[in-house]
């Protein structure tokens, strides 16, 4: 079977008829020829039938397949396509781009040279050939047309002399109703005539431009440079100017326009007048000039963005001599979600708006930029003088500027701020230290509360970074194998015999070189989030580490984070992993946080109940004896508890009412057959008393370290009974 396609009716590159094709080949062509006319049609209104269009571009598929496959390469072909396409009218917007991309793909098919070098720079020449003709035709085109105007200019002005009537008309058309404005001058320099257009982008009446020469018309510094371009295509250097330029309006202002300067010739060649075509580019500047602002400036608030920020900020640091002395304040807003949440957002954007003009009222009077840093935060920069105020006075003015209410239709708005403040003199740091440094102190004063300030202080921010720096690395050393799990034990203060063993987590950091131990792990995992996949990981590694062992008679005790305690899966990961394990559920003994559990944070309360029904023992760790926890021991059934801290920090004398009300606390609990525990308990004196005071089990240095489980169930065998 042969494919033979006919010339193309519309001109461009024709098809060998001779070179025979497969079937398939030759139906892959028409599908190309196809989607290229489906595609290209959507892009240019083109005078075809969707037939001839398919006809013409099989056409130049082929021309393009053949040159692409020859044994000698030429490209040329691919040029003479490209300005079929622009002779046929396939010139839309994106016809250029769906053309290179189909056939981009269509000719890396349609090829027995695909495994021969040299290939893709073929289909690339091709490709570029055809930009190359298609940009050719496009110019061909566009001077043409270019020409066309002009002549039909000069031939207005000759028919105006022969046919007055008929010839104005034709000139009016043209040049009266253009929406470019065209300038008709003799070589002087002189207007001939103008259009209204013209006199519409200098904003004055067409009148005003009479007997003027066309170099008052742009500004003195231009002046030169313009006349060198009429000098030019005078002179026949270029035969037309083409430039961006300004010129003078009638009060004085500027207008960006698009000048195309050409010369017009009478029938012997000699110039005669010089057209100068004027394109209105002032809505484009103005744009241009919005955008370029939008790149300094927060769209919302006005003031400087983060980028300019920080550019003002390395600009005064690169110039600071040794006594250059700034302050540099990080502002966050307090709670501003309380604001977003309950009026809505446009509120809360009217009330930033508010935030960054009393910041620049405030710093008004000094050498001093505030920028928009974060979606509440604000900063400003002040190079201090004789005459700026101490930080202190301007965090209280600004509050008590923040304090005042903005009436927001029937709502009276105020808000507060923390602030974390940086003096700097000279050029010790650079502009990231300081931004993290006043960011730093900024946390440290939220974490205190409302309204609150931190000037940034050297020690703090060192081991702020150090733990920082520590904590972001810890997903990678979990990862890399540098978590372990280990065991601490817990006694019956009855006999001293182990009854429970603590998963703990340890860390030996590698770059550090040293060993990171269980409550510092626990905080960093806690601020990161990592507690929730650090945690079913150690306990399921406890878990069956535990089970590889004979039977003993011992717990496994987890003290959960308030994170984790609050973890709506929780319930879920226990199961799995006791079934898995193949443990005992009462063998387990996972301790909730109190506070979490008090607060109702996430799924807390309902973990309780989830957990019992899985068979485990459930406990409450950081217990200071309020109403409610007490409510929650006897509502859930509560078997262990695991008093604060803050309960066990001290140990008050006998006749303390301290020791009172925590002995009848641990009595009310023992009653209700609650097992009552205290953890980091340092001597067996301390271990002792709690135990006069009716605590039955303890955790501390007394009853030994955290260390592996083969030693710790070597060395502290759990009793034969059921324990404690």
């Amino acid at each position: 079977m042969w494919c033979e396609a006919e010339p193309p009716k519309h001109g461009g590159a024709s098809v060998n008829d001779q070179t025979p094709l497969d079937p398939e080949r030759a139906r892959r062509r028409l599908e190309v020829a196809k989607a290229w006319a489906h595609v290209v049609g959507r892009t240019a209104y083109v005078p075809m039938t969707i037939d001839e269009m398919t006809e013409f571009l099989l056409a130049q598929v082929t021309v393009l397949a053949d040159a692409l496959n020859a044994d000698m390469f030429d490209p040329s072909p691919a040029v003479d396509v490209g300005r079929a396409l622009v002779n046929n009218d396939f010139t839309g917007p994106e016809s250029l781009q769906c053309t290179v991309e189909i056939l981009a793909a269509a000719l890396l098919l349609d090829s027995d040279r695909r495994d021969k070098p040299g290939f893709a720079e073929r289909v690339v020449g091709l490709l570029s050939g055809l930009a190359t003709g298609y940009a050719s035709g496009m110019r061909l085109r566009t001077l043409e047309q270019q020409e066309h105007i002009k002549q039909a200019l000069l031939k207005a002005k000759r028919e105006a002399e022969r046919r007055e009537r008929v010839a104005n008309d034709r000139f009016e058309e043209v040049f009266l109703g253009s929406a470019i404005g065209i300038a008709l001058t003799d070589m002087s320099g002189r207007f001939v005539q103008t259009n209204p257009a013209l006199a519409h982008i200098l904003e004055c009446e067409p009148g005003d431009l009479a007997d003027r020469n066309v170099s008052e018309l742009f500004p003195a510094a231009d002046v030169d440079d313009v006349v060198i371009s009429y000098r030019e295509v005078t002179e026949g250097i270029t035969p037309r100017i083409r430039e961006r330029r300004r010129m003078l309006r009638q009060d004085g202002t500027y207008a960006w326009v698009y000048l195309v300067i050409s010369l017009l010739r009478d029938d012997r060649g000699v110039p005669l007048y010089h057209i100068t075509m004027v394109e209105n580019l002032s809505e484009l500047q103005a744009l241009q000039n919005q955008l370029g602002q939008q790149s300094v400036r927060d769209m919302l608030t006005g003031v400087a963005n983060r980028q300019h920020f920080q550019s003002k900020l390395d600009a005064v640091l690169e110039g600071a001599g040794p006594d250059t002395s700034i302050t540099l304040l990080h502002i966050g807003i307090d709670s501003f979600s309380v604001i977003n949440n309950g009026l809505g957002h446009l509120v809360g954007d009217r009330m930033l708006q508010v935030v960054a003009n009393q910041l620049r009222a405030i710093v008004a009077d000094h050498n001093a930029v505030v920028g928009r840093v974060g979606g509440d935060e604000f900063a400003i920069l002040i190079e201090n003088s004789e005459h700026t105020p101490n930080y202190q006075e301007l965090i209280n003015e600004i509050n008590n500027w923040l304090a005042e209410p903005t009436f927001i239709g029937e709502s009276g708005v105020a808000v507060c701020a923390s602030i974390g403040v940086v003096e700097h003199t000279g050029r010790v740091f650079g502009r990231l230290d300081l931004l993290r440094a006043a960011n730093s102190a900024m946390r440290r004063a939220k974490a205190v509360g409302k309204r609150q300030w931190e000037i940034h202080n050297v020690h703090d921010d060192a081991d702020d970074r150090a733990r920082f720096a520590i904590t972001s690395g810890m997903p990678g050393a979990w990862e890399c194998g540098e978590l372990d799990v280990e065991y601490r034990p817990i006694v019956g203060l009855a006999d001293n015999r182990t009854v429970a063993l603590e998963v703990m987590l340890r860390w030996q950091h590698a770059e550090e070189g040293r060993l990171i131990r269980h409550y510092e792990c626990r905080d960093m995992a806690e601020s990161t989030g990592m507690s929730l996949t650090i945690g079913p990981w150690a306990f399921d590694r406890a878990c069956a580490a535990l089970a590889k062992r004979p039977p003993a008679n011992v717990r496994l005790l987890l003290r959960l984070t308030p994170l984790q305690s609050s973890d709506g899966n929780l319930a879920a990961v226990v199961n799995r992993v006791v079934a898995r394990r193949g443990l005992p559920a009462e063998q387990i003994e996972i301790s909730l946080d109190a506070r979490a559990v008090v607060a109702d944070r996430g799924e807390a309360q309902s973990n309780l109940q989830a957990l019992r029904d899985n068979g485990v023992v459930v406990g409450l760790h950081e217990f200071t004896g309020s109403q409610t926890e007490f409510a929650i021991v006897e509502e859930q059934e509560i078997d262990s508890v695991i008093l604060a801290g803050s309960v066990t920090a001290t140990r008050p004398g006998p006749d303390s009412v301290l020791t009172k009300l925590t002995g009848s606390m641990i009595a009310t609990l023992s009653q209700m057959g609650v097992t009552v525990g205290v953890v980091d308990v340092p001597t067996a004196q301390d271990a002792a008393w709690w135990h006069a005071m009716g605590v039955t089990l303890a955790q501390g240095d007394f009853a030994g370290q955290p260390g592996d489980l083969d030693t710790q169930l070597s060395e502290h065998p759990a009793p034969s009974g059921n324990g404690a």
